[in-house]
């Protein structure tokens, strides 16, 4: 038995069938924006900045550098000419393999376990815009019903600060009074925190002590879940007709509010220091192993790599598009994001450290508490806040709005290539998959629905997606040969690639791929809350969801190989529906 390849000739079946033919990008630049915005996602404004501060600050760019050559351009390149040369999305491109058409379900399963969990960081994200219009946000208080003395207000102590008093439990006590009375000093907490802790974590959404205790459907979550739904279905009804005209908008203006609030951040007290502990170069660190593993990771997760996405984005431009280009432009972009937002969120920490009279490093904080804390700390801080806590979270909402048009488009791809017909009934098909992904999320509307939340994120997110990245850089790189997939960039783009690129799909980006799976892997632990770690069921089915895609992948091979040993006639055309524009190669395994 042996995998062989084999050339043919075929011509669009849509055309003979009736069926409605596929679509493609009314302008290039459509591409290039969906493809930047699916890449430059909140990742990019809430974790690269944190792990360029844990890891020797500025001297992190070097390995960041590094990786973005050896490991996320090859990989980001090869999967996105691809999808343009097969005109297919993951689906029915890997179809055509039998051996590893589980590789096309694999993706699609975890782009489906991302667009849920998400679409719940969006909720988030809309009802902290709703708080926008309160008369005072209510992170810009002491004074609200939450609040407790732990809440520190630096406008209400400034006075007092002046004086020669000590602010201390929200009231201001003189030097001599403060010497013998017998007061408890508390460790304080800024109003952005105290909101996200008391207002919103246990008040709006009523968070229980454990996943193991679901209680009641919040019924906030619930109406912001089912909006997010609503929007993404109107942004993606009419597929890239419609998704390629909102991205004119939603790529572009993060990088207007990201401007904004450097600029404002960089006028508050203390924002230097934040910035020079930003990019203040450690270089000891670039002998620990650690950095360089970061490094890769940030820079694949970064760039969206295995889900699927940029092959189905790919896949709808004409045959010609040179995609050499914008694989470079929308990659290096993508990582100058990164490095950008950067200043401006160290910027805040610098003022958040000032305020607190602590150091920089106690008040770095990663993810969701660094979206949710301290950017409203500088919101509130600028002149018609609520204006400007709008915006903020409108661009939240805008960086999620284009990663969850991806993976919308993937799963719709995938679904309308392998039954063509069902083209023609895109709008159904959405509504369809947004109705059942809006039920799957549910339990992330309860109030243990953080714990579902970040079980999605922590397992189905980690090293799955590099495991099937790998894969399709091996498979594309030594099964199908990077020569072919060489030729074949040239038959497109006319370019003629060095031969680094053919080292770095052989040798380099595999290898290091490898290298990040099993860092990723040794220094995995159990999802914990603190003290609070998940049940063994809860881990459990981390674990279900993690495995998923792989398994998928083992079970299609193992399938494949024994239908092949009992049916001499198979040779893997029974699984080829993709719709091809030019000559198309099939990698079929037949028996010989």
């Amino acid at each position: 038995m042996h995998v062989i390849f084999f050339f043919s000739q075929r011509v669009d079946p849509a055309q003979e069938e009736g069926e409605e033919e596929r679509e493609t990008w009314s302008h290039p630049a459509e591409f290039i924006l969906s493809c930047l915005g699916y890449a430059v996602g909140l990742g990019n404004v809430w974790k690269f900045p944190y792990m360029c501060f844990n890891n020797g600050g500025g001297a992190f760019l070097i390995p960041y550098a590094v990786m973005l050559v050896v490991v996320g351009v090859p990989a980001f390149f090869m999967e996105m000419s691809m999808g343009q040369y097969f005109s297919s999305g993951p689906a029915t491109l890997w179809a055509n393999t039998p051996l590893f058409y589980g590789m096309g379900i694999g993706m699609c399963l975890i782009t489906s376990m991302l667009v849920i969990f998400l679409t719940m960081v969006m909720g988030y994200a809309l009802l902290f815009m709703g708080e926008s219009f309160r008369k005072r946000l209510p992170w810009d208080s002491c004074q609200n019903d939450f609040n407790t003395p732990m809440c520190f207000n630096k406008r209400e102590a400034r006075p007092c600060e002046n004086d020669g008093g000590i602010w201390v439990n929200q009231t201001c006590y003189n030097q001599t009074y403060w010497k013998y009375a017998n007061i408890t000093y508390v460790c304080y907490l800024i109003m952005s925190s105290m909101y996200w802790l008391l207002g919103f974590r246990k008040g709006m959404l009523g968070l229980s002590a454990g996943i193991e205790e679901t209680g009641e459907m919040k019924w906030e979550l619930v109406v912001a879940f089912l909006a997010g739904w609503i929007l993404i279905f109107i942004c993606v009804i009419k597929g890239i007709k419609s998704s390629g005209k909102v991205v004119y908008f939603t790529a572009i203006f993060p990088y207007v509010i990201l401007t904004i609030l450097l600029v404002r951040g960089l006028l508050l007290e203390g924002a230097i220091d934040g910035v020079k502990y930003y990019i203040k170069p450690d270089y000891s660190k670039l002998t620990e192993p650690k950095i360089w593993a970061d490094a890769a990771g940030q820079i694949f997760f970064s760039l969206s790599v295995g889900s699927g996405g940029l092959m189905t984005f790919s896949s709808y431009n004409k045959f010609s598009n040179n995609i050499y280009r914008d694989a470079l432009v929308v990659s290096v972009a993508n990582c100058l994001t990164s490095f950008y937002a950067g200043f401006a969120i160290f910027a805040i920490l610098g003022h958040m450290a000032f305020i607190l009279d602590r150091e920089i490093e106690d008040v770095a904080v990663e993810g969701s508490t660094l979206a949710f804390v301290a950017y409203p700390t500088i919101v509130a801080e600028m002149p018609l806040s609520q204006l400007w806590s709008f915006l903020f979270f409108f661009m939240l909402i805008t960086l999620a709005l284009d990663s969850l048009f991806a993976g919308m488009e993937t799963v719709l791809t995938a679904v309308a290539d392998t039954f063509p017909k069902t083209r023609k009934h895109k709008t159904w098909l959405a509504l369809g998959f947004s109705v059942l992904f809006f039920a799957l999320g549910l339990p992330m509307c309860t109030q243990g629905g953080v714990y579902w939340l970040n079980l999605i994120a922590y397992y189905a997110t980690g090293w799955c997606i590099i495991l099937i990245g790998m894969l399709e850089v091996i498979i594309f790189g030594w099964i199908y040969g990077a020569d072919h997939v060489m030729k074949y960039i040239r038959e497109m783009t006319g370019v003629k690639l060095w031969c680094h690129w053919w080292v770095a799909w052989k040798i380099i980006t595999p290898a290091a791929l490898l290298v990040i799976l099993i860092f990723n892997l040794a220094i995995f632990t159990p999802l914990a809350f603190g003290p609070y770690t998940l049940p063994t069921w809860a881990q459990a089915l981390g674990w279900l969801m993690a495995l998923a895609a792989p398994a998928v992948v083992v079970i299609a091979a193992i399938v494949s190989i024994v239908r092949s040993y009992y049916n001499p006639k198979f040779d893997g055309m029974s699984l080829s529906k993709v719709r091809v524009r030019s000559r198309m190669p099939l990698l079929c395994l037949i028996p010989v």
